[in-house]
């Protein structure tokens, strides 16, 4: 089964790219608190912008930052909730190909 990682809309950030190896995780803890430094914000706005420059609102709560290089060689993040499913699709993964689907 190929591993899928699946994003509501074509994120500016994806730069059209079909397929993405994911590099690194890291975990984000209360994301309340992230949410006040200014460049960890950034961080935020950049994960969640829309192709119409909207972005989706993050909840408090605990986070898996993703990092992937892309078909294209272009990296980017994605930020998904930490949690049991979350986990056992990502963490062991480190190296491994993503299909790039995007809800349409």
């Amino acid at each position: 089964m190929a591993n899928v990682i699946k994003f509501d809309c074509n994120y500016p950030k994806l730069c059209n790219q079909a397929k993405a190896k994911l590099v690194w995780i890291d975990e984000i803890r209360d994301c309340d608190f992230v949410l006040k430094y200014p460049a960890l914000k950034a961080l935020f706005e950049y994960d969640t912008k829309g192709s119409d420059g909207s972005c989706f609102n993050i909840n408090r709560g605990d986070y898996l930052l993703l990092f992937f290089a892309g078909d294209k060689g272009i990296m980017f993040s994605t930020i998904r909730r930490d949690n049991p499913s979350n986990r056992s699709k990502y963490i062991n993964k480190i190296g491994k190909w993503f299909d790039v689907e995007v809800k349409q």
